[in-house]
């Protein structure tokens, strides 16, 4: 394969920004059209996000464990708005944006003609598959950074030259992000490195490798540094490494399974809810073999079982970790294609038929996002029938109300209510810190909180708060699980 570098028109930038605008409105559930994103993890970055915007630091006075940078961006998107996920919705526009045009970058590299219509297809495949649930994961959040790497790693394969200063450059810094995301999508990047080391040294020497690995850290230090000096004058330096390193890698991630037994457990997860695209992966493994293309294939593989290892050989599993291999698709997808390409013709060679293809593989995205989304039941439902502007309703009768979202994770009322969270341990989240669990039966048990909100499975309300009275219930579908809510206030005699 040639490494073809063929410019972007402007017709095709508006056509995949448009196939990303209609994507992310109907899978996400950031997107307008859906009264709330109910998605607990996506609530406890946002949560953390607001309080920035309040004074208060991530890990020292708002307890959460994703990196940093997921947390100054919804930062940022509380700036655009500080009671919905609108800045949420057009950060995810532009990141998938960014992911389709990475992704039509490498079609060009691999296919003959210019076949815009793909991105629709491979657009729908990723967003609408099971594994991307709910919208605003730090998975989904990091396929751009991941897919850019990947295609300056494949240029380099398909050149048969090693990087330039400024790709190594941009490599670090894409790492450092995810680095300070989510540090276990790193390992793509050993991958990477492997395969192209052992590209480099056969061809240039290790002196190469060495000045490429110099422009790398640079760039990893170019993000690195700007975030240990913000969390240094911010007195949280020492918070920062201990929730977000050693709680994530010592706590967190602990299992008593081999990694044998995850990694098979992370396979029946990609089956269940990957399915699709974890086909077009195995598919694309599969051709570049059979065509002996041997370069791509030792880089695809290096880079492929790396990711999967660091993905799922920590040992807890949910169904959004595969999508943290989605990026894997797009060079799949245009083998496959290629391979269809000439077959049938390749309709990107009839002009006639290009016009009519891509609207017809738009309409067949914007038909199968809406058809295939596990996403889309919550469109059903306005506002008022959800608990969350249920109870905010009730709790916006307070002066300064303070609220606590107990036992679970951020269910969404702090945004909701418009309420910043007065406590460390805001919620309870899936650590299994002790200190946290013992944190929020001390705010309960001192009545430290006016508002009080309950998850259960359990149409009955708790009854061992003794300093407060249930005011109001609700209930909710949550995929496959149905939960009620309970909102409790401080009695007037505690």
């Amino acid at each position: 394969m040639k490494y073809i570098n063929k410019k972007t028109i402007p017709f095709e930038l508006f056509f995949i920004l448009l196939t990303a605008f209609v994507t992310i409105l109907i899978c996400s559930k950031s997107s307008p059209l859906y009264p709330i994103n109910d998605w607990v993890d996506a609530n406890c970055y946002m949560t953390v996000g607001r309080g920035m915007l309040h004074g208060s630091m991530p890990y020292r006075d708002l307890f959460e464990h994703k990196g940093p940078l997921i947390y100054m961006l919804h930062a940022a998107a509380a700036l655009i708005s500080d009671n919905s996920f609108l800045g949420v919705f057009l950060s995810e526009i532009i990141l998938c944006f960014l992911f389709l045009y990475a992704s039509y970058r490498i079609l060009l590299s691999v296919c003959n003609g210019r076949p815009l219509c793909v991105i629709p297809l491979i657009s729908m495949i990723i967003y609408s598959c099971a594994a991307f649930c709910h919208g605003d994961s730090a998975e989904e959040l990091c396929q751009p950074l991941l897919l850019c790497s990947f295609l300056i790693g494949l240029g380099c394969v398909q050149r048969n030259a090693h990087l330039t200063r400024r790709e190594a450059l941009i490599i670090g810094i894409l790492s450092g992000a995810v680095l300070w995301t989510k540090f276990t999508m790193l390992g793509f990047y050993i991958g990477f490195f492997i395969a192209i080391s052992v590209l480099t040294i056969k061809r240039y020497g290790f002196s190469t490798l060495l000045c490429s690995c110099c422009f790398i850290a640079v760039g990893v230090a170019a993000v690195t540094f700007p975030i240990i000096v913000f969390f240094a004058v911010n007195n949280s330096l020492g918070s920062l490494f201990e929730v977000y390193f050693y709680d994530n890698i010592f706590i967190y991630g602990g299992s008593s399974a081999s990694v044998t037994d995850n990694l098979i457990n992370g396979f029946f997860f990609c089956r269940d809810f990957f399915t699709l695209p974890f086909v077009i992966i195995i598919t694309g493994i599969l051709i570049m073999y059979l065509k002996k293309n041997y370069r791509e294939l030792f880089y695809f593989l290096c880079s492929f079982l790396s990711a999967y290892l660091m993905v799922f050989g920590g040992g807890k599993s949910y169904r959004y970790y595969p999508f943290a291999l989605a990026f894997f698709v797009p060079f799949s997808a245009a083998l496959i294609f290629s391979c269809a390409e000439k077959r049938l013709n390749c309709i990107t060679k009839k002009k006639n038929l290009f016009s009519v293809s891509c609207p017809l593989s738009l309409a067949l995205c914007t038909a199968g996002c809406y058809l295939f989304s596990p996403n889309v039941y919550l469109m059903k439902y306005e506002k008022n029938e959800l608990p969350q502007y249920k109870f905010a309703e009730i709790i916006s009768h307070s002066d300064n109300p303070v609220l606590l979202n107990y036992g679970f994770l951020d269910g969404g009322f702090y945004l909701s209510s418009g309420i910043t969270p007065d406590f460390k341990y805001f919620c309870l989240n899936n650590t299994g810190l002790e200190e946290m669990v013992q944190s929020q039966q001390f705010y309960v048990e001192n009545a430290l909180a006016e508002y009080v909100v309950v998850r259960s499975t359990d149409s009955k309300p708790h009854e061992y708060f003794r300093h407060y009275t249930c005011i109001a219930s609700a209930e909710m579908p949550y995929y496959d699980k149905y939960f009620y809510y309970f909102l409790y206030k401080k009695s007037s005699l505690s």
